[in-house]
Parts: C-alpha cells; structure tokens; sequence
C-alpha cells in the first residue's frame, strides 16, 4: 500500500496506521534498530505531519546515532508546531550538550523545565550542563530539587557531593559522600575525594584510611597511590610516601607529579643530587609543572647554581605571569647578583599582585635603603611590620633607617621592640638571612654592644659569601672595616 493510498483511507483508518508506525518505531527503538526506527517515524510523520511525539521519537534515534545535526532539526520541527513542548526542549539540551555548546544546552534545559517543572530527568540534565559550564551552585539546586523528592538517587548525590568538593565545602561533602557511600560502597573514586576533603580539613588519619579503602577497591589507579604518598608524606612517613610514589610511577610510568612529590622528600632529606634528577624527569614529562620548575629553582639555589636556578623562575614567569613565589625567588637571586633595579621590579611586581606580601615588601625595602631611597624603604618595613608585627629584621631595618635621617628615638624605639620581640619567639620568616643579620649587627653596635655586633656582623658576611652574594658581601665588609671590626 503507497502512501496515497493510504491517505485516500478514512481519517480513523489514517490514526491507526500512524500509530501503529510510531509504535512500531519505538520497538525498533526500544531494540537499539535506530536506522529502521526513523524509517518508521518517518513513514508516520508523512502520514501525519503534525504529529510531534514522532518527531521527538526521530530526533531521539538521530542523538543515539550521533547524528547531532538531524535530531536538532527534528526538536525544532516539534517546538514551531508546539513551542511549549518539554520534551522537544528537552531532546535539544541533549544535542547541544553533545556538541559542546554548553550555554545554548543550558537555555534550551531551562525552557524544558519552565513547560515541566516536576520532570527530574530535566533537572538531571542540567545539573550536568551545569558541570560542564563549572556552576556548583546551580548544580546543588538542581541537586537539591532531586533530592528532596528521591534521597537515594544516587546520580544526583554523587553530583552534590562533587559540588560541594569543588566549592571547599569539605563538611557538607563528606556527609554527601557517607550518604552516596551507603548506596554504593564500591565506589573508588567516592573514598579519594572524601579522603581529600579530610586531607584539607586537617584529618589526615581519616584521609589515609579513605585512601586505603580506595586503594583496596582499585588497587592499578596511579592517581590513588600518589594522594596516598602524600597524606603520608605530610604525615611524616616518609618511607611508605615513597613507596606509593614509586608505585604510582610503576603503574604510569610518565605521571610527572609524582616524580615531582619524590623530589620534595629528597630536597627534605638534603638529597639534592637525587632531587634534581626526579625534577629534571618530572619536567620532561610535563614541561609546564610549576611545582617541578620551582623545586628545581630551589635546588639549584642550595647548590650555589645560581644561573641554572634563575632560569628555572624565569620559565615559572612565562608558565604563569601570576605565580608570586616565582617573583620572590627570582628577586632574590637578582639580589645576589647584585642586579637592584631587576630586584625592585620583580618586588613591585608581587606588590602588584599582593600588596600585603611581606617576602616582596620586605626585599624591595631592603634593597631601596641600600640604593639610597631611604623614605621609600621606611614605608615598605612598615608595611611588613604591620602584616607581621614579629619579623624582627623588618624592625631592625627600619630603626637604622630612622638612625641614619637622626630621628633617634623611633630609631631606639624600633630597635628595642625588635629585641623585646627577639626573646620571646623564633623569628621563622626571615631565616636570619644576610640581610637580617647584617641589620641586627648594625642596630646592635648603634645600641652600644660593640662585640656582639661583631659576631653578628662577620656572621652575615660569612651567610653572604656562602650564597655568592657578591655585591652585598663587599656591603657588609666595607661596613666591618669602618667600624674597626675586622
């Protein structure tokens, strides 16, 4: 029978047949028969074009043949006949969410709920455009709409406590994941992200258990072993750190961080020729790891390599134009070179990004009193002193400073603050580098203590040969010479 034949039968002759076509279609459908489904859909739609339910059910078997492009036409062709019909909206979400065009997914999944409002596939749906887009927030509300309706639907828990994980809500995530590890306790990825999020609340014995737990369940993912060295390392098992880490580079022999987090024990241990030797592999095999650049910086610097350290900051620079500790390594160096503009520079630079940097205004004022700027160097010991009321060298500095503009009293008055301070805590952030020692030996000998300025001050000159800062060595022993303390 033609098509013309059929349309020549009376209309409730016509009714039967296109359902029966449609129903035809979504048993081939039904079976996976996606080509002879749309034939079926196809042959119904010519019979009753305005038939939208066939047009959806066409569009659905052209999504499932990945012909993206043919089920959008179909989701279209139903919206003009019926512009309020969820499930057309629907069916489109889902082809621009497979073509990557995200937003347009999430007006099209929005309309669809707007037409029906109590369909949780739609708000599964978007909670997943929404993941894709990296809106956690928005994925929690739809979450949350789901989960008040069916607590054990375990596709939206799972996305919930994802979300919360993202968004650094460590405690509501962890009660997620309990209650998705109840519905499935098989789930390896479930226990590495809970054990994350005990790791940064502080709780790395939890965080170790998870690790196991997850291990135990996936026992060839390398990403488990390499967390698990970590929560280890940081818990100061540094033999059994290791061995996930060498575990975890057994099972992904290129995983560049893990070599990079066997360095970091290594440079803990002093082993610096085995340390760069695991930068150095870690670089190859990701040659844009800030961690493995700066660790190798680090390396370089306590091996006295200088050179090879400054050009491991610069490349950390052009990595990430942002990256702080880049600039404040790299400032130092210049400062042992003696290059004082370059080290005013890359100071700005971190003030630039953080004005309350207590590393980039501490250095800038150091080297803005050597270079003769003495105002400009108060107002930046100042500025550390009131980030960091206990960093004695800024005090120090300062104190000279008001010495040498014979403002005396704020001189004395710094200088004693800055020993009040020193006998009752451990200055940790100044590292009594040379800079910090050459400044108490000169405030100890202006405070009338003769000889122990001069242990202080052949102490820096000592610190500054050690790290090959030349210019600042001829600094401190041109000043032990002028005060006869050679």
């Amino acid at each position: 029978m033609t098509s013309t034949q059929t349309l020549d039968l009376p209309k409730h002759q016509v009714d039967n047949q296109v359902q029966k076509l449609y129903q035809q279609g979504n048993d081939r459908a039904f079976r996976g028969e996606h080509e002879r489904a749309i034939a079926a859909y196809t042959q119904a739609i010519a019979l009753a074009p305005n038939f939208i339910l066939a047009y959806c059910a066409r569009g659905n078997s052209w999504l499932e043949l990945r012909d993206y492009r043919q089920a959008q036409a179909d989701y279209q062709l139903a919206l003009k006949l019926s512009p309020a019909f969820a499930i057309a909206d629907g069916g489109l979400a889902r082809v621009y969410y497979q073509l990557g065009e995200y937003q347009a997914a999430l007006v099209a999944c929005s309309r669809a709920i707007q037409h029906d409002p109590e369909n949780l596939e739609f708000f599964h749906s978007r909670a997943l455009i929404n993941k894709k887009i990296g809106d956690d927030a928005g994925i929690l509300g739809d979450c949350k709409f789901i989960l008040e309706r069916q607590p054990n639907d375990i596709s939206a828990r799972w996305l919930n406590s994802r979300a919360h994980f993202q968004m650094g809500n460590y405690q509501l995530a962890i009660f997620n994941f309990n209650q998705y590890l109840n519905l499935r306790s098989d789930d390896f990825y479930a226990h590495y992200y809970r054990g994350i999020c005990y790791e940064r609340l502080g709780n790395l014995e939890q965080a170790a258990i998870d690790l196991d737990c997850a291990i135990a369940l996936a026992d060839n993912m390398a990403i488990l072993y390499r967390r698990r060295g970590r929560i280890r390392q940081q818990l100061g098992d540094y033999t059994n750190a290791m061995a996930d880490y060498d575990r975890a580079i057994e099972i992904e022999p290129q995983m560049a961080q893990a070599y990079a987090n066997r360095a970091d024990i290594y440079i803990n241990r002093g082993d610096y020729p085995r340390a760069l030797i695991q930068c150095n592999q870690a670089i190859r095999f990701d040659p844009q790891l800030v961690s493995a650049h700066y660790q190798r910086g680090v390396i370089n610097t306590e091996v006295g390599n200088l050179h090879a350290a400054l050009a491991d900051y610069h490349r950390l620079v052009q990595i990430d134009p942002q990256d702080i500790n880049a600039y404040i390594q790299r400032s130092w160096i210049y400062f042992r070179h003696g290059e004082y503009p370059a080290v005013m520079s890359d100071c700005e630079r971190v003030r630039a990004l953080d004005r309350n940097s207590v590393p980039g205004n501490y250095l800038l004022g150091v080297v803005q009193s050597l270079s003769g700027f003495k105002q400009e160097a108060i107002f930046s010991f100042t500025k550390v002193i009131e980030i960091k009321p206990s960093f004695i060298c800024a005090l120090y500095h300062r104190g000279l400073l008001h010495h040498d503009l014979k403002n005396e009293a704020k001189a004395t008055d710094d200088f004693h603050l800055a020993q009040a301070t020193q006998a009752q805590i451990i200055d940790c952030l100044a590292k009594r580098d040379e800079t910090g020692l050459y400044a108490e030996g000169l405030a100890l000998y202006h405070m009338g203590h003769p000889d122990t300025a001069k242990v202080i001050l052949h102490q820096a000159a000592l610190v500054a040969q050690k790290l090959k800062n030349t210019v600042f060595y001829r600094q401190i022993s041109f000043t032990i010479e002028a005060l006869g303390m050679e």
